[in-house]
């Protein structure tokens, strides 16, 4: 059976698993990683997913890492310029690329327009918003500057009374 390891990841900083489990294959590997990922960041079992913030497990059997996803959320990498080899065991822990298939291109093709679908009604909406923010600052502008003026025209007429009211 082989062993599958399941690396923690944040930034250049990686935590080996130096053990590693034997599993059936890549999916059982795979579904572990999703398993652990799910307790890691769950937060009914105590567990805080800010703490994970930024971390990845990766999953890696005797041919080099096949698999990574974020812990916890946001996830945000810090990725090295393409001159920077890494070293040692972070080599063997580079991401491999899939070899993308007719099917897989059409998927992506059919997400980046759903993406950009998505992003063009935000965009409007945002636009909508802003508008409507700009015409709601000016009417509160009107309305600050009636009030200022009430409050002078107030302050005028009680001065108006003090005087002509004896005491």
């Amino acid at each position: 059976m082989p062993r599958y390891f399941f690396h923690l990841r944040f930034g250049q900083r990686v935590l080996p698993d130096e053990e590693g489990v034997e599993l059936p294959n890549r999916s059982a590997a795979r579904e572990e990683a999703l398993a652990v990922v799910r307790d890691l960041a769950n937060p009914e079992a105590g567990s805080n997913s800010r703490r994970w913030a930024s971390w990845f497990l990766q999953v890696a059997d005797n041919e080099g890492q096949f698999f990574r996803t974020p812990i916890g959320h946001p996830a945000l990498e810090i990725v090295t310029l393409d001159a920077q080899e890494p070293s040692g065991e972070q080599a063997e822990l580079r991401p491999t690329r899939p070899t993308p298939t007719v099917a897989w291109q059409r998927a992506a093709s059919t997400d980046r327009s759903s993406i950009v679908q998505q992003m063009s009604a935000t965009n409007r909406h945002t636009a909508q918003l802003l508008e409507h923010n700009r015409r709601l600052r000016e009417e509160l502008s009107s309305l600050y500057l009636a009030s200022e003026n009430i409050r002078l025209r107030a302050g005028r007429i009680v001065a108006r009374a003090r005087l002509a009211t004896p005491y």
